[in-house]
């Protein structure tokens, strides 16, 4: 697709206006009702490799509860961002897994702010973490071995999630009061996007241009022009809160998930919509595969992931299924051989914290 910049927002607008085509995809209802185990023929296979568990959970007041992965270029490794509970208190820390060694190297963030994010650079493979209260933290090798060091502190407060703009000038933060900051590495100035009426949970700059897509709590996924501020598109295709926005690899197709166990899938260039409802409770989370730009899988708060091929959208595949368990989040790294996945432990009523979360590592096939 290419678009120049006069003309990007006519062109998705003159596409929006036309018909949506809304097909349903997802398993009939009576393979709905069946246990995952008997749908094994639509199964992805993956080799459990290992796993990372609290080695705390014994210990009532400070817990971890891990949020974010992003696997890093080289070194068959991956940085990992959590929080530990104290008192009712997050205190984030980023860190880095090693597969080689089987070691975890992590550092607290220096201001007293939770974790809510990772940001990659892939050419330089370097990785920061994003602080609640606006503070960006890296990781990267002193005198001493790896060091942990502020490198912004943007004194934005209440964020959600960020996203690097394609040329990493730029940071595009979503926030609880209801507003999408775009932040300046270089001036340290900031701009803002107003038009949610409820929490922004998530948010995302196209690899490829100007435009940026955010989810909220008003249950409406919105497309931006960064350059203009101008908001483009406001798409309410979701029942409940969208927690979840992601752009594929070329910038062409979005996904979104929601509170209301939907996926939803969008074709920029045609503005077509395909909804799936293959999950049976909210998805948290999405991942576009690296290496095929048409795959994506996504996670849900009941332990299943599921995978979707674009090209084959009726066909949509079980990865593996943990009952009694939370996908916080999903990675796999730049060859697509390595999955990692948090998985927290589902919270009874009767239960004043939860069990300690787990990462477990596998290979796919």
């Amino acid at each position: 697709m290419n678009l120049g910049k006069p003309d990007l927002k006519w062109y998705i607008q003159q596409k929006a206006a036309q018909n949506v085509k809304e097909r349903l995809y997802g398993y009939p209802t009576h393979l709905n009702q069946l246990p995952v185990q008997t749908q094994i023929k639509f199964s992805i296979p993956t080799e459990f490799v290992g796993c990372i568990n609290d080695q705390d959970q014994k210990d009532v007041i400070k817990i971890l509860k891990f949020t974010h992965l992003k696997w890093l270029a080289k070194n068959n490794s991956f940085a990992l961002g959590y929080n530990k509970i104290n008192n009712q208190k997050r205190q984030g820390h980023l860190s880095i897994f090693d597969l080689n060694d089987w070691k975890l190297f992590y550092k607290k963030f220096a201001n007293d702010e939770a974790m809510v994010g990772i940001l990659n650079q892939e050419y330089l493979n370097k990785v920061f973490g994003i602080g609640s209260n606006g503070g960006i933290y890296t990781i990267e090798k002193g005198q001493g071995g790896l060091e942990q060091r502020p490198v912004l502190e943007t004194k934005i407060l209440q964020i959600t999630e960020g996203s690097f703009s394609p040329n990493h000038h730029k940071i595009a933060f979503s926030s609880q009061d209801k507003l999408i900051y775009l932040y300046d590495v270089q001036s340290e100035s900031k701009e803002t996007l107003m038009g949610h009426g409820k929490e922004v949970y998530t948010v995302q700059w196209n690899p490829e241009n100007s435009l940026i897509i955010s989810g909220a709590d008003d249950e409406t996924i919105r497309l931006w022009d960064a350059s203009s501020r101008d908001e483009i598109l406001n798409l309410k295709r979701h029942n409940l809160g969208v927690k979840k926005v992601r752009w594929n690899r070329n910038g062409t197709y979005f996904a979104t998930t929601g509170k209301d166990k939907q996926t939803l899938l969008f074709d920029l260039r045609k503005m077509d919509m395909e909804i799936f409802k293959l999950h049976q409770t909210q998805v948290d989370t999405i991942f576009w595969h690296p290496k095929y730009q048409n795959i994506f899988l996504t996670g849900d708060a009941n332990g299943s992931i599921s995978c979707y091929n674009i090209n084959a959208p009726n066909e949509p595949m079980y990865v593996q299924h943990v009952p009694e368990t939370i996908v916080t989040d999903l990675a796999l790294d730049s060859s697509g051989s390595m999955m990692s996945v948090i998985r927290a432990k589902q919270v009874q009523p009767d239960q004043k914290i939860s069990m300690a979360d787990q990462i477990s590592i596998y290979k796919t096939a």
